[in-house]
């Protein structure tokens, strides 16, 4: 059987129907349910993975910044010490606060007369202001 090319007929085989075949359907399936594990276990890698690299980097930083509260931590106690001294409170407080010594009538007696020597005979001093300090008005309430 010939067929005319040129009289632009198409021989076309309308009789083969169009059927779905299940076993290739099946491999189909499975095929693509292959893929889809294989990347879902790419996608569940990587994430594992960038998570445990920023987990590192936190760990760096951290460690860094232990590091740096250790230096200070050392600081502070090497001050601490130096600032004990009695000397550099006496000197601080002359300096800085502008305090002065103690002149002979300003010292309070450690015991009241007749109470003996106990830590119950101590003495309080005065907080009544007296219209004798400078600048500061009596607070007679």
């Amino acid at each position: 059987m010939m067929s005319d090319w040129s009289a632009g007929v198409e021989n076309r085989n309308y009789k083969i129907p169009r059927r779905t075949d299940a076993r290739n359907l099946m491999d189909l399936l499975a095929s693509i349910l292959g893929i889809l594990m294989i990347a879902g276990a790419l996608v569940v890698y990587l994430s594992v993975r960038g998570r445990i690299y920023s987990l590192g980097y936190q760990v760096q930083s951290l460690n860094e910044q232990e590091k740096g509260l250790l230096s200070i931590q050392n600081n502070l106690i090497i001050e601490e010490e130096t600032l004990k001294r009695p000397q550099n409170i006496d000197r601080l407080a002359r300096t800085e606060l502008g305090m002065e010594r103690l002149r002979p009538n300003q010292l309070l007696p450690a015991t009241r007369p007749g109470l003996g020597d106990g830590p119950d005979a101590l003495v309080l001093a005065s907080t009544q202001r007296t219209s004798s300090q400078p600048g500061r008005p009596s607070s007679n309430y």
